[in-house]
């Protein structure tokens, strides 16, 4: 009964990623501030493309499932390499036009913002 919900799930994202990938404001303002302004388009078409190539791998699993009874290797075979496979070219176009690899925004802590801030005003006042 598992690949009925798996299988929605997977197709889900492979229609959100179409949508991501055809009209970038469907993703909302996700990632605006780690990300460019003139490369959020393409951010928002990488992302989508994950989610296309990570939908499809999961409804080709589910698919699968109700066919044949896979054994737990098998699904984890096919998640890891599959969303590596899929994740991989969003990873390298964020590093080769934003200078880091993680797609998602690195949040701070206030702890370190206040260092930050403090060893920046002291370098003002020097």
């Amino acid at each position: 009964m598992f690949f009925g919900f798996q299988l929605t799930c997977g197709l889900m994202m492979v229609f959100y990623g179409y949508s991501v990938m055809k009209n970038p404001r469907v993703w909302g303002d996700q990632g605006r501030q780690a990300v460019k302004a003139e490369n959020f388009a393409e951010y928002c078409r990488q992302n989508g493309l994950f989610f296309l190539k990570a939908g499809c791998i999961m409804a080709v699993i589910a698919a699968l499932d109700a066919l044949f009874t896979l054994d737990a290797v098998l699904y984890v075979l096919l998640y890891l390499f599959g969303l590596a496979f899929s994740f991989s070219p969003l990873v390298r176009w964020c590093r080769e036009n934003e200078g880091f690899s993680w797609p998602w925004p690195h949040v701070e802590s206030e702890k370190k913002r206040i260092r930050k801030l403090r060893k920046e005003q002291e370098d003002q006042k020097k």
